[in-house]
């Protein structure tokens, strides 16, 4: 018990020396939190975005058709510029 006291207190005080070089010096913080993702997540990532945008597409394309016209009477008109009312 006593062990794991005087490591977590050898921990505290570690960290708190680090804090305070990041205080003095701040590239030494990105220097150490600053690291680039490995590739492969990248890689990863990549594919998951394209795959939804590229569903997102599939289904727009696929939706059915409505089956109306922008005239609402039926009075045979198949578009809404010949059924101009003069």
């Amino acid at each position: 018990m006593m062990d794991s006291m005087a490591l977590a207190k050898a921990i505290e005080i570690q960290s708190l020396a680090r804090e305070e070089q990041w205080r003095c010096d701040e590239d030494l913080f990105y220097l150490d939190y600053g690291l680039e993702l490995p590739r492969l997540f990248i890689w990863i990532e990549r594919i998951f975005v394209a795959s939804g945008i590229r569903r997102k597409a599939m289904k727009k394309a696929d939706r059915p058709e409505i089956g109306r016209s922008a005239s609402s009477g039926n009075d045979g008109c198949s578009q809404a510029a010949a059924c101009s009312r003069m």
